[in-house]
């Protein structure tokens, strides 16, 4: 699997996030934020129902693949304890990638104050079979 990232100050490409296996599948997120919001993603051994600390993010996982058949949402209500009060709204999709008989979680998320939202899309052969908003 590839990780192709944009950063704020790439004009064209923005803060979208692209992730494809060698299946030719392949997930999208957009994370550009306006105030009062946290939008990011990371990959984890575990479902997560809050944020934990920064986990590392990779740009190459080599082997790893998406199960096509495992999806969650979640509605979550707090970033942290930290700043619990500031961002009461939020959800988080889930994606399983395996590989070799292990698994990840690729967990894509926004919480916010009730105001904003970020897509995401997933496509299997270039055909979507899935998108929504955080």
């Amino acid at each position: 699997m590839k990780i192709f990232e944009g950063k704020r100050h790439e004009k064209d490409w923005g803060e979208k996030h692209n992730f494809i296996d060698e299946n030719n599948v392949f997930v999208g997120f957009d994370s550009e934020q306006s105030c009062c919001e946290i939008a990011d993603w990371f990959i984890s051994d575990k479902i997560e129902t809050i944020m934990p600390d920064p986990l590392p993010k990779e740009d190459v996982l080599d082997g790893w693949t998406f199960d096509q058949q495992f999806f969650e949402k979640r509605d979550f209500l707090k970033y942290s304890d930290m700043n619990a009060n500031a961002l009461d709204s939020g959800g988080m999709v889930i994606f399983r990638i395996v590989n070799n008989g292990e698994e990840k979680f690729l967990h894509l998320f926004n919480c916010h104050n009730g105001y904003y939202g970020h897509g995401f899309s997933m496509e299997i052969g270039g055909l979507k079979v899935m998108e929504g908003s955080l």
